[in-house]
């Protein structure tokens, strides 16, 4: 049996599925974004995990309590969220992949250094959070990641601090060629690559 977590804009559902990938139970949980001010989109990751785990314990009670073998994870890949490693908690509220408050530091940092990041990328996002939520937090002890890795970080209780590449590439700092983490775009934007998750396959 497999377990698939699948987080939409506006809710998430935890299935069951066979090794035939036919449907065994099912479970919706509603989870809508907020929207503070025009152009920004964030939402409670907290909130979100606590959902996750709800939905996946029902939906395992729902299915007979089945030996899963696997975990799929479908999520929303630009948007951002940063916690303490050495408590599991959001530093502040996680950054939806529509929210455009970066799109000055987008202009910015072509302008200076000529490259082009697009706002729904999770790079400036993860910078301004880092700027503005983050306060005098040691970096070392903070972990960033998209949806999926907020997710498996749940489900492993801490023990999964993961990626795969698809997910690690539309954040804008990825290298395509290297297959791992840009540490050129890393340094400019003024990130430590020990916070980013580890890339699987």
């Amino acid at each position: 049996m497999i377990l698939v977590i699948d987080v939409g804009t506006t809710g998430l559902r935890a299935v069951v599925a066979d090794d035939g990938a036919s449907l065994v139970a099912s479970e919706y949980r509603a989870f809508s974004p907020d929207s503070p001010f025009p152009g920004m989109v964030e939402f409670d990751a907290s909130h979100l995990s606590e959902l996750v785990l709800d939905a996946a314990r029902t939906v395992l009670d729902v299915a007979g309590q089945p030996t899963i073998h696997g975990v799929g994870i479908a999520a929303q890949r630009a948007s951002a969220v940063v916690w303490e490693r050495s408590t599991g908690q959001p530093i502040g509220p996680a950054i939806g992949w529509q929210d455009l408050r970066t799109v000055g530091d987008c202009l910015t940092v072509r302008a200076e250094h000529g490259l082009t990041l697009a706002p729904n990328q999770s790079a400036t996002k993860l910078t301004w959070l880092l700027a503005n939520a983050a306060g005098d937090r040691d970096h070392g002890d903070l972990c960033f990641g998209t949806v999926d890795s907020w997710i498996a970080w749940t489900l492993s209780q801490g023990a999964l601090h993961v990626t795969d590449h698809t997910n690690a590439a539309i954040t804008g700092l990825y290298s395509i060629g290297a297959r791992d983490w840009h540490t050129g775009v890393c340094e400019l934007l003024g990130i430590d690559t020990a916070m980013l998750p580890t890339i699987v396959d």
